[in-house]
């Protein structure tokens, strides 16, 4: 999300190279590709989610990893497309509000005073009980 300087000069990148990709099959499957990748990597941490207790068990993980993605570039793409006319707390809060409605509970793992921190599959750190 372009919240500070460095991430507001290459924001940019993004919509011009949707618009090469739009005449371009190249291009158009590294977008894809892309896209999918990212998707899997937020999918990947509601599941860790599920496991630990922080999401519910009956949740789509798929389904809300195409939600945050998009509840995130939205707001992204409007504070490009007009920073002025974007109020900056609106912005995390899209996002922010659709995580709470997925991250409800409390993570088991971290019940426990004995933890080892591991790295799991997915984007995210997690803490794992030593028995």
């Amino acid at each position: 999300m372009p919240f500070d300087d460095a991430r507001r000069a290459e924001f940019p990148v993004r919509p011009a190279f949707a618009g090469q990709a739009a005449h371009d099959a190249r291009l158009t499957a590294v977008r894809r590709e892309t896209a999918a990748a990212i998707r899997e990597r937020v999918a990947q941490g509601i599941r860790n989610g599920k496991e630990c207790g922080e999401v519910d068990a009956s949740v789509d993980a798929d389904e809300q990893a195409l939600c945050v993605v998009a509840f995130a570039e939205g707001p992204a793409m409007r504070m490009h497309a007009d920073p002025d006319g974007t109020p900056g707390a609106a912005v995390p809060a899209a996002p922010d509000d659709h995580l709470a409605r997925v991250f409800t509970g409390a993570c088991r793992h971290g019940r426990r005073a004995r933890r080892v921190r591991t790295r799991r599959p997915g984007p995210r750190f997690c803490y794992q009980v030593i028995a």
